[in-house]
C-alpha cells in the first residue's frame, strides 16, 4: 500500500509542519509506503522564478489596463508601484533567507521577507488573490470560505488558482504515474482551506482516493455530518481528529476491498451516501513513533539550517482559557492535556539529531509547564544532548530565577507566553488564571535567566473598557526596562471572537450580541465578524487604541523596533538561531543612530530596495519598508560611502562638509548642525530606507 501525504499552500515555510511527518512515521512503522510532500515551499521556490514573476507581472499589467472593481484596482496599483524592485530582488529572497552568513544580517533578512512578500503578492494580484506570507494570507476575491456554495464555486474555477499550473505539470501529473492508494492533503489553518480543497477536488476528479485531515476541520465534524456534498466534491473520508489510527484505518480498509464508513476518527459516506462518523479514538502519545522528516527537502525552507517541530504533549494543561477553542477541541480525549514522557522526547530529539544533523527544536505544544520542561531538561542531560529549544508557556510562578536558570542551561532560548491583557479585571474575565505580579516576577526572571521572551496581548475582548484596554500598554511601559533587550518580542493585536469557545456558547452571560443573519448562512465559522458587547469596545474604538498604543511603542522602543517590527526577528525558528548565533552579547544593529560617545562603530548603507523620486526642492527615498521625504542635500552627505566609524565622527565629519559648502553657517553652529543631521537620519534608519551597518558585520549580506 502507498500513500502520498501532501501539505499544501499557503502557509509560511519557514519549517516543515510536524503533521505529515507524525503520519508518516506510523504508517511506515506499520510497513505502508509514504511519500510526503510540502506543496508549500515548492510554490515558493517555483513561482518566485524570474519567469513566473514577469509573467505575473505582465498579467497585472494587463488586468490593470481594463475596467476592475475598486479594490482589485488597488491592489493591482500597489503592487505594479513595487514592480521593479519585486522583480530584481523576489528571486533571489528566499536563498537570502537560507544563506548562512545573510541570514544572521537582521535588515538582509528583513529586506529579503519583504521582497519574498511582494513576489506572491504579485503573483496572487494575477489571479485576483491577496497571497502573502507577513502575515499568512489567501483569499480570493468574492469568496467567503465558510460557506459551502462559495467553495463549490472557487475550487472549480482554475482562473483564481495560483497554483494551477505548477500543479498540473507537477504533483497532479506525478500523482497520475504513481497512482497511490490515498492522497492525505492536510489543512492546519484557514489560508490553506481553498488551495487546499482545490487539490483535493483535482486528486478526487481524477479517481484518487482523498482524505482530508488537520484541525480546521475538526471544528466542524456535526456541520460536516449534514453536507453531503462536501464529500463528494472533495474528499472519500475526512479525519477531523488525530489521524494516526484513522489513516491507517483507511489503509487497512482499503486493502481489504471495504468502504471506509465507520473507521475510527473518521467522517464518510456511508452506502446510503449519508456522512456518518467512526468511533473516536485519543491516541497514547508515549505509544507515538518518532516524527519522518524523510523525503522533505529540509535545505528548502526558509532557514540556514533546519528547525524541526517535535511533540512533547497534545492538548493544554490549563484548558479554561474562555477565548480559546482548545478546551472545546480537547472533548474529544478523556484528558485534556496527554504527554509524552521525557526520556522518549529525548530518544526524538537523538534520532532526529542523528538523522538530520538538526540542534534547533520547536516544541509545538500549547502550553509547557516548567515542571515538564526541567524534566525533560534532565533525560537530555542523561544522553549529553546539546540542542536548542524554543516552546510556548504560561505566566506561572514555576517559572522562578533558578528554574529559568536550569531551563537555560539545558538550551530553552525563547519562551512565548499569552499575557493578553494588562488588566487583572479581564484576566480573570477570561479565565485566563495568572496575576499579574507574577508576571511581571516571570518576565524578569526569564529576561535575568537569557532566555528570550515574547508577549501576547489582545484589545477588544468582550467588556473591556478603554481603562482596561490602557493598563495593557501600561504594563508593556511598566517593563520597558525588560522589554528593550532586543531579544525579546511582543505584541498587541485585535480580539478576534472565535465559534467553539466559552464567549461564543455563553454570549448571552458575556453580554455578546453576534449578527444572527451572518452565522446562519455559514457553513463553516472559525469567527463572529459582527458582534457587540454590552460595556465593551466597539471594534472601531478598539482599532484606534491599537494603532495608538502602536505608535507609542514604537516612540518607546526606537533602537532595536519599527513597532510592530522587531530588528531580531521574533518568528520561533529565527528567534533560535539568532539566540544561537548572538547568546546575550550586545546586540550590535540599530534602527537609530547610537548616543553621543557610543564606541560602536559602523556604516551607513542604502539597501538594494531604496529608490529616489525627487519631490519639490527634495526627494522621497522609499523602500519595501518606508517612505521618507529627504532634503538633497542629506543625499548628497550621504552619496559618498564613509569608511566604519563612531557617531561623534560621523556627524563631526558630516557637519563639517555642511559648513563647508554653505556659506551661511558658521563653524560654531556645527553642534546644532550635527543634531539636525541625527534625527533626519534617524528616520530614514526608523523606515528601513537606509541601514545602519556594525563594523562585526562588514560583508554579511551587504547591498552593493
Amino acid at each position: 500500500m502507498h500513500a502520498v501525504l501532501l501539505f499544501p499552500p499557503a502557509a509560511d515555510p519557514r519549517s516543515p509542519h510536524l503533521a505529515l511527518p507524525s503520519l508518516t512515521a506510523h504508517l511506515r512503522r506499520n510497513g505502508v509506503e509514504v511519500t510526503q510532500r510540502d506543496l508549500d515551499v515548492e510554490a515558493v521556490d517555483a513561482l518566485l522564478r524570474p519567469a513566473a514573476l514577469e509573467r505575473a507581472a505582465e498579467i497585472c499589467r494587463d488586468r490593470r489596463s481594463r475596467q476592475v472593481p475598486a479594490g482589485e484596482r488597488d491592489r493591482l496599483d500597489r503592487v505594479l508601484a513595487m514592480a521593479e524592485r519585486t522583480l530584481e530582488l523576489a528571486p533571489g529572497a528566499a536563498d537570502t533567507l537560507r544563506d548562512p552568513s545573510a541570514f544572521y544580517h537582521p535588515l538582509a533578512l528583513a529586506e529579503a521577507r519583504e521582497a519574498l512578500s511582494h513576489g506572491l503578492r504579485m503573483v496572487g494580484a494575477a489571479h485576483s488573490v491577496d497571497w502573502d506570507v507577513a502575515p499568512v494570507t489567501y483569499a480570493v476575491d468574492a469568496i467567503d470560505t465558510a460557506r459551502m456554495a462559495d467553495l463549490d464555486r472557487v475550487t472549480a474555477d482554475p482562473a483564481v488558482n495560483v497554483f494551477e499550473h505548477q500543479w498540473e505539470h507537477g504533483i497532479l501529473a506525478d500523482l497520475a504515474t504513481v497512482r497511490p492508494d490515498v492522497v492525505g492533503i492536510s489543512i492546519l489553518n484557514h489560508q490553506q482551506v481553498v488551495p487546499g480543497l482545490t487539490l483535493a477536488r483535482r486528486c478526487k476528479s481524477a479517481g484518487h482516493t482523498v482524505v482530508i485531515g488537520g484541525t480546521v476541520y475538526a471544528k466542524f465534524a456535526s456541520a460536516l455530518l449534514r453536507r453531503p456534498r462536501f464529500f463528494t466534491l472533495f474528499c472519500d473520508a475526512l479525519v477531523p481528529y488525530e489521524g494516526e489510527t484513522a489513516l491507517l484505518g483507511i489503509m487497512e480498509r482499503l486493502a481489504d476491498g471495504r468502504d471506509l464508513a465507520g473507521v475510527p476518527n473518521t467522517l464518510a459516506l456511508d452506502a446510503s451516501g449519508a456522512p456518518v462518523a467512526g468511533r473516536v479514538v485519543a491516541e497514547d502519545v508515549a505509544a507515538l513513533p518518532t516524527p519522518d522528516y524523510d523525503g522533505l527537502p529540509l535545505d528548502r525552507y526558509l532557514t540556514p539550517v533546519p528547525v524541526l517541530p517535535i511533540l512533547t504533549g497534545k492538548g493544554c494543561y490549563f484548558n479554561k482559557c474562555r477565548f480559546c477553542d482548545i478546551p472545546h477541541i480537547n472533548r474529544v480525549a478523556p484528558r485534556p492535556y496527554r504527554t509524552r514522557p521525557p526520556a522518549v522526547v529525548a530518544e526524538d530529539v537523538a534520532r532526529l539529531t542523528e538523522r538530520h544533523g538538526c540542534r534547533h527544536y520547536e516544541i509545538t505544544d500549547e502550553a509547557l509547564s516548567p515542571r515538564f520542561l526541567l524534566r525533560l531538561g534532565e533525560a537530555l542531560a542523561e544522553r549529553d544532548l546539546d540542542v536548542s529549544l524554543v516552546g510556548y508557556a504560561r505566566l506561572e510562578p514555576g517559572f522562578d530565577t533558578a528554574t529559568c536558570e536550569r531551563l537555560a542551561a539545558m538550551g530553552v532560548r525563547k519562551l512565548f507566553f499569552g499575557l493578553e491583557s494588562g488588566s487583572q479585571r479581564m484576566l480573570d474575565h477570561m479565565d485566563k488564571g495568572i496575576r499579574l505580579p507574577v508576571a511581571s516576577q516571570v518576565l524578569r526572571a526569564v529576561h535575568e535567566a537569557g532566555i528570550s521572551l515574547h508577549l501576547f496581548s489582545m484589545v477588544g475582548f468582550p467588556q473591556e473598557t478603554e481603562q482596561d484596554a490602557r493598563r495593557t500598554l501600561s504594563f508593556l511601559l511598566d517593563h520597558a526596562d525588560v522589554l528593550a533587550d532586543p531579544r525579546h518580542s511582543f505584541d498587541v493585536h485585535g480580539f478576534s471572537l472565535d465559534v467553539r469557545t466559552d464567549y461564543f456558547e455563553q454570549a448571552d452571560r458575556f453580554g455578546i450580541e453576534m449578527d444572527a443573519e451572518e452565522l446562519a448562512g455559514a457553513d463553516f465559522p472559525l469567527s463572529v465578524q459582527s458582534w457587540t458587547s454590552a460595556g465593551g469596545l466597539s471594534t472601531q474604538r478598539s482599532q484606534q487604541l491599537i494603532a495608538e498604543f502602536h505608535a507609542v511603542l514604537r516612540a518607546r522602543f526606537p533602537v532595536h523596533r519599527q513597532f510592530p517590527a522587531h530588528l531580531w526577528p521574533s518568528f520561533e525558528e529565527y528567534a533560535i538561531l539568532y539566540a544561537e548565533r548572538y547568546g546575550t552579547d550586545r546586540f550590535p544593529w540599530q534602527l537609530c543612530l547610537p548616543p553621543a560617545g557610543d564606541p560602536l562603530r559602523f556604516r551607513l548603507e542604502w539597501p538594494r530596495s531604496t529608490r529616489f523620486r525627487p519631490v519639490g526642492d527634495g526627494f522621497a527615498a522609499e523602500s519595501f519598508t518606508g517612505r521618507v521625504r529627504t532634503p538633497r542635500q542629506l543625499l548628497q552627505l550621504l552619496a559618498r560611502p564613509a569608511e566604519p566609524c563612531t557617531v561623534d565622527d560621523l556627524l563631526a565629519m558630516l557637519a563639517s562638509r555642511v559648513v563647508a559648502s554653505d556659506g551661511d553657517r558658521d563653524a560654531h553652529d556645527r553642534a546644532v548642525i550635527a543634531k539636525e543631521l541625527q534625527g533626519m537620519i534617524d528616520e530614514l534608519l526608523a523606515a528601513g530606507v537606509l541601514w545602519l551597518v556594525p563594523d562585526i558585520a562588514t560583508g554579511i549580506g551587504a547591498a552593493a
